[in-house]
C-alpha cells in the first residue's frame, strides 16, 4: 500500500540512523523507498530540510514533489499562506491533495514536530507496518503513517464538471433570449468556454502526471526485483502487482 510516512525524532543523529535503517528495510524488500528527506523544525517555527548524509543513497522517484508539499505545510497554514503568491498556493494545496495529506495529519505532526525536533518524511510501499516500527522504536522515532488515495475527483475535475453544467445552463437560457441579453449570455459562454479549455488541459495533466508517476514506481521496483535474492524478489513482484491494481483502481474511479 502506498503511504507517506513521516517519522519524529529528539536527536539528529539518531533521525539519520533512521535513513539506513529505512535503505536497510527497502534493500531486504520489507518496503519500497521512492523519495525521502530529512528536516529540522527551527525556533521560528520554520521547517528547514537537511541534506541527506553521502553515504545514503536512495533509489528516488520524483524527488521532492511529495515529501517537499509535506515538509511546507509542517511549517504552519499561516506561513504558507503569508508568504504565497494566489497561484502558487493553490497549487500547493493541490500537491497536498494529490499527496494524500488531510488537516487532522499535518495537525497531527505538527503537534508532535516541536521547534528543536527533526522529521524524516518517505514516500514508500508497506505491506506490513511492523519492519519500520520495530527499527524506529530503539530510535525513539515517534512514526506517523497516511495512507496516499487520491480523490476520485480532484479540484480540477470538479471544475470540467462545473463549467460544463454551467454552460448547457446558458445555452438553454439563450434559446429564449433576444436583444441585449443574447449578447450577455454570448459573452458568458465564451468566457465559460476559455475556462472548460484550460481546465481540459489541466485534467489532461493530471492523467499524463499519474501515468509517469506509475511507469516510473514500477520500474524502480522491477529493477530491484532482478537484482534480488529469490524472497526479496517474490516481495517485490507481488508489490508491483499491487501497485498496478491501485493505479487501476484510480483510473477506474476519475472515469
Amino acid at each position: 500500500m502506498q503511504k507517506l510516512i513521516v517519522i519524529i525524532f529528539d536527536e539528529r543523529s539518531k533521525a539519520r540512523a533512521s535513513l539506513k535503517a529505512l535503505r536497510d528495510l527497502d534493500r531486504d524488500g520489507e518496503l519500497s523507498l521512492f523519495e525521502v528527506a530529512l528536516a529540522v523544525k527551527g525556533p521560528n517555527g520554520r521547517v528547514r530540510v537537511i541534506e541527506n548524509p553521502d553515504d545514503v543513497n536512495f533509489p528516488a522517484v520524483g524527488v521532492g514533489s511529495l515529501t517537499g508539499s509535506v515538509l511546507g505545510a509542517l511549517g504552519g497554514p499561516i506561513g504558507i499562506v503569508a508568504g504565497a503568491a494566489a497561484g502558487a498556493l493553490i497549487g500547493f494545496i493541490i500537491n497536498l491533495e494529490r499527496a494524500g495529506v488531510t488537516d487532522d495529519f499535518v495537525n497531527d505532526v505538527s503537534t508532535a514536530m516541536a521547534p528543536g525536533k527533526f522529521a524524516v518524511v518517505a514516500d514508500v510501499v508497506e505491506d506490513s507496518t511492523a519492519p519500520l516500527d520495530e527499527r524506529m522504536e530503539p530510535l525513539g522515532g515517534v512514526v506517523f503513517r497516511r495512507t496516499r488515495s487520491e480523490a476520485k475527483s480532484i479540484h480540477h475535475d470538479r471544475d470540467v464538471a462545473a463549467h460544463r453544467a454551467e454552460m448547457e445552463r446558458l445555452k438553454a437560457e439563450r434559446a429564449q433570449a433576444n436583444g441585449e441579453r443574447l449578447g450577455k449570455i454570448d459573452a458568458a459562454l465564451d468566457r465559460l468556454g476559455k475556462k472548460l479549455e484550460g481546465a481540459l488541459l489541466r485534467e489532461r495533466s493530471n492523467i499524463l502526471r499519474r501515468e509517469e508517476e506509475r511507469d516510473a514506481r514500477i520500474r524502480t521496483l522491477r529493477a530491484k526485483a532482478e537484482q534480488s535474492q529469490e524472497e526479496t524478489r517474490q516481495r517485490l513482484e507481488a508489490r508491483i502487482a499491487q501497485l498496478e491494481r491501485e493505479y487501476e483502481r484510480k483510473d477506474t474511479d476519475a472515469a
